[in-house]
């Protein structure tokens, strides 16, 4: 009996459906290597993407299973993706050729043990959900990667399923499923991943009737997903208007987030409706909105000025100074007479100084050793003029953000 890692067997039997159709159509199409799409690498099995797998993995999978030529034109794929990976997989059609068995064998034996463990590592919360939604993740991270940590809007809905699922607000998670149909839109593979998307959401939400029962209850008051392409768009805009609180402009926009109160404010703002929401009124307003006009004496702003403000940037910075300097020179400005002046002094006078202390009989060991504490001072000051040269950028970009209204 097959070991489901927690999975639920409908899910199990959905990703061999996304993947290969069944065993007749894998037998037929299948048992080759294949190109899915763009971004793939030489696809074999159910779904196992060479492009994507170390060489060191393909062997812990595949050894024994198969003959020593079809190993060595399988590791011959590794790391090869895109077009590259397309003829690869025409040219390797003869040389690798996997029974329906091995496949069957490779998947739940290997890919579903190490997809299960992914998803459990990136996570926080996946342990206690129903086998259903366990299941709808696995056929999400094997087909998009473990993308949950990944910047820019592409992966935003990746994000926010983490944080939904961290957050135990699951009943949002269909939503984010079928929003990221819009990666796709107008490609080749449109059609099958939108497909995939809706069926592992259709997946989670049977697994909150099965096994989370209040969180199903919520998925009728859920509205759509806004689309992250438009949510950064708002997000560059709002930063623009000095809603600096908004963050980065990442096209996430999680409930109760810094995205939510920069709209919140500018709403306010601008005599808007105050509900945290993307729709054609605000962003019509966005488009008619003029940056805030900064004050005289804030634009031309000093860094004493801050220091006197009791900002801890600068009093964070004026610390680092002081230490840096201490190494380098004063404890205030680089120069003065620390290890700098020392440093000088000694190097100026090193190759006097070897004729002197071979007349005082001292040994060329010696003087090595003298030589070698010279440059430990040198790499000390090197050290400390580092540090003094990070602070006072920090210090100026502090400076530079103040002045146009970033910071109060």
């Amino acid at each position: 009996m097959t070991n489901l890692h927690g999975i639920s067997q409908e899910t199990f039997d959905d990703v061999i459906g996304y993947e290969v159709t069944n065993r007749a159509v894998y037998e037929k199409r299948y048992r080759r290597p294949t190109w899915p799409e763009v971004a793939s690498g030489v696809t074999i099995g159910i779904g196992y993407d060479l492009g994507q797998a170390s060489r060191k993995q393909i062997v812990s999978d595949w050894e024994g299973r198969l003959s020593d030529g079809a190993l060595k034109a399988m590791l011959s794929c590794a790391g090869i993706t895109g077009k590259p990976a397309r003829e690869l997989s025409l040219k390797l059609r003869d040389e690798i050729d996997v029974p329906w068995d091995v496949a069957l064998e490779v998947y739940a034996q290997r890919d579903l043990p190490r997809y299960i463990g992914v998803c459990r590592a990136h996570l926080p919360g996946y342990d206690a959900l129903a086998p259903s939604c366990k299941g709808a993740l696995f056929s999400l991270v094997l087909n998009r990667e473990p993308a949950f940590d990944k910047p820019g809007p592409r992966y935003a809905e990746m994000r926010d399923i983490k944080a939904a699922i961290a957050k135990g607000d699951l009943a949002r998670v269909p939503a984010l499923l079928r929003s990221m149909k819009r990666i796709w839109k107008g490609t080749p593979v449109e059609h099958g991943l939108a497909a995939r998307r809706e069926k592992e959401a259709m997946r989670w939400e049977q697994g909150l009737a099965e096994g989370h029962p209040e969180e199903h209850a919520k998925l009728a008051s859920q509205g759509e997903i806004v689309d992250p392409d438009v949510v950064a768009q708002v997000q560059q805009q709002l930063k623009q208007l000095g809603y600096y609180q908004v963050g980065s402009a990442d096209g996430s926009l999680t409930p109760k987030g810094r995205t939510e109160a920069a709209i919140l404010a500018f709403r306010h703002h601008e005599g808007l409706p105050l509900m945290p929401t993307i729709d054609d009124d605000l962003i019509q307003a966005l488009a008619k909105a003029q940056p805030p006009e900064v004050a005289e004496t804030r634009a031309n702003a000093t860094t004493d000025d801050l220091r006197a403000q009791g900002s801890q940037t600068i009093a964070f910075t004026d610390k680092a100074k002081a230490w840096a300097g201490r190494l380098f020179g004063s404890s205030g400005i680089l120069g003065g007479g620390g290890l700098l002046a020392l440093v000088t002094d000694y190097a100026t006078q090193l190759k006097g100084a070897q004729d002197a202390f071979g007349a005082l009989g001292i040994t060329p060991q010696m003087f090595a050793a003298a030589v070698v504490g010279v440059l430990a001072l040198v790499l000390l000051a090197a050290c400390g003029l580092g540090i003094w040269y990070v602070a006072h950028r920090i210090e100026q970009q502090r400076l530079a953000d103040y002045r146009r209204g970033k910071h109060p």
